[in-house]
């Protein structure tokens, strides 16, 4: 009897070993994945959402958008001519709005819809409008675009260290658009449509 357990027991051994070695490799499988920084995203907090609205027209306008740091970077100013980014992170950036909404020429007719941003070029950014919603920040489709509005940038005085989107009133029926990140500020102004409820 003692034989067979001495036997055994070289044998457990083995098998301890080898379940180590299996457990150091799903972990530096899932080190891995986090620091690829996607697959690992989806479990963000829900903290890291922020909103912004406004009442135009007795008609509200709002906007849905995750809130990346800075730590250390600067996102925007490292962003490569014609990058499409999901502007904030993880799911895609929503906007809904009761009422049509007009940037310059365009015309957006109510309902929700997904922003992104785009560098056009060293100076120059555009608002991306996409009827594509639900969707996480990866799955942007160019197909599905509605409208492509002009951005004005300018300079901030100082860092703006979490991604910020602000929606204002500048009058009964028309409001502004901002984004703040880093030393950046993207901006643009809207009509909102005239109607009764």
């Amino acid at each position: 009897m003692k034989a067979r357990i001495h036997h055994i027991a070289p044998a457990l051994l083995s098998l301890a070993s080898l379940f180590s070695i299996i457990m150091c490799g799903k972990k530096e499988d899932a080190q891995t994945s986090r620091d690829a920084g996607e697959p690992m995203a989806k479990a963000t907090a829900v903290s890291d959402r922020g909103t912004a609205s406004a009442v135009l027209e007795n008609a509200e306008v709002s906007i849905n958008y995750g809130r990346p740091q800075l730590q250390g970077r600067d996102m925007l100013a490292q962003a490569t001519e014609g990058m499409v980014w999901r502007m904030g992170m993880n799911e895609a950036t929503e906007i809904k709005t009761a009422r049509d909404l007009k940037f310059g020429e365009t015309m957006i007719p109510q309902g929700s819809y997904s922003l992104w941003l785009k560098k056009m070029n060293a100076e120059e950014w555009a608002l991306i409008i996409n009827k594509k919603t639900g969707i996480w920040g990866t799955e942007y489709s160019a197909a599905d675009d509605v409208a492509t509005v002009p951005l004005i940038a300018s300079t901030t005085p100082e860092t703006v260290e979490t991604f910020t989107i602000e929606l204002t009133a500048v009058s009964k029926n028309a409001g502004a658009l901002k984004v703040t990140w880093g030393k950046t500020a993207l901006s643009t102004e809207f009509m909102v449509s005239a109607g009764t409820r």
